[in-house]
């Protein structure tokens, strides 16, 4: 008798043990598969299939009170979602409606997350890696909408507090964002309206406080920034209409602004700023193919503001070593052009041009 009830009692704590991990698995159609592992405890899988030939992989290893809900409808979708090493309280909600769309997400070691991904449409992909201790409190949710749409995000160690939000409506349009070390406190919100167009965010290591709005309408447009060890960035982005590129890239930038609002066709704006401090760059041009160049090389609270409205108008900024320098340039018309550079402390220039082909070259030096 004590052995049966010896028996009785492991029984019950191995089944208790087996409970705390559950999996819902509902499939309809033909040739589906769904590949389920968990380990640890306490960890949910929800999976439902309907169509043909779709796939599905949860692995859930040595994790804690994670849950997973993966919703597959159409034909050869395939879905992949690792939760490894130490992921804890993480949500990830799945749904693919559509045909030959692709999910990949892999978290390691991150702990309250919550990533919202939705695919309607046909040959999308989505790839989210969180990876490294610390990652926490991030927020990604990418939807896209349309045929062959491609979304990457990639967050690695001491990500903190971090938000994504990817949007994509139309066909073939790219987005890529990739976040690295002691990341904290970011926020990225990325709209593509129209075809073939293609964003690029990259922040290396010790970014915080930064904020970067990317929103694209039209079709073959290209926003691409890259900011390393900056602080307090924000980097406003909007292009409506085609062929539009934009381009920033930020190295040690404390508290820096970058606005560009470029609307018309071929239009190109290409900001770099180097070792910068408290510096602001405005950029507004409408029209067609109009060119725009700052460079903010070793500055201290420098300014820059361009204003195109027109066609084929260029103007270029170049302020290196100066301290307190500020440049205006308004250009209104068509092909004109404007050129400044700075070196020294505290110059100033406004420029002012209306009418067609003019041409100005503006050199400050000294103090």
């Amino acid at each position: 008798m004590k052995k049966l009830l010896l028996l009785a009692t492991l029984f019950l704590v191995l089944s208790g043990i087996q409970a705390q991990n559950r999996n819902n698995t509902v499939q309809s159609g033909d040739q589906n598969k769904a590949a389920i592992e968990q380990s640890g405890r306490n960890n949910t899988a929800n999976q439902v299939q309907s169509g043909d030939r779709n796939q599905a992989v949860i692995k859930q290893t040595q994790a804690q009170g994670n849950t997973i809900n993966l919703k597959q409808s159409g034909d050869d979708n395939a879905a992949a979602i690792s939760q490894t090493s130490g992921a804890k309280n993480n949500l990830v909600n799945v749904n693919q409606a559509g045909d030959k769309n692709k999910v990949t997400s892999v978290q390691a070691g991150a702990q309250g997350n919550k990533t919202n991904l939705n695919q309607a449409g046909n040959a999308n992909t989505i790839s989210v890696s969180q990876l490294g201790a610390g990652v926490r409190g991030n927020e990604i949710n990418v939807s896209q909408a349309g045929d062959k749409n491609t979304a990457g995000v990639s967050q690695s160690g001491n990500v903190v507090n971090n938000k994504i939000n990817v949007s994509q409506a139309g066909d073939l349009n790219k987005t890529t964002v990739n976040q690295s070390g002691d990341i904290s406190g970011n926020r990225i919100n990325i709209g593509q309206a129209g075809d073939r167009n293609t964003a690029t965010v990259s922040q290396s290591v010790s970014a915080q406080g930064n904020q970067i709005n990317i929103s694209q309408g039209g079709d073959q447009n290209s926003a691409a920034v890259g900011q390393t060890r900056t602080k307090n960035t924000i980097v406003n982005i909007s292009q409506d209409g085609d062929l539009n590129a934009a381009k920033v890239t930020q190295s040690q930038a404390t508290s820096t602004v970058v606005d560009i609002n470029q609307s018309g066709d071929r239009n190109a704006a290409d900001v770099t700023q180097t070792k910068t401090s408290a510096s602001k760059v405005y950029i507004e041009q409408s029209g067609n193919k109009n060119q725009v160049g700052v460079l903010q090389e070793n500055t201290t609270q420098s300014s820059a503001v361009i204003v195109q409205p027109g066609n084929s108008n260029t103007a270029t900024a170049v302020q290196s070593g100066a301290k307190l320098s500020s440049t205006v340039i308004k250009q209104s018309g068509n092909f004109n052009s404007a050129k400044t550079y700075q070196t020294g402390v505290n110059n100033q220039s406004n420029i002012l041009q209306s009418g067609n082909k003019n041409q100005v070259i503006v050199k400050q030096t000294g103090n």
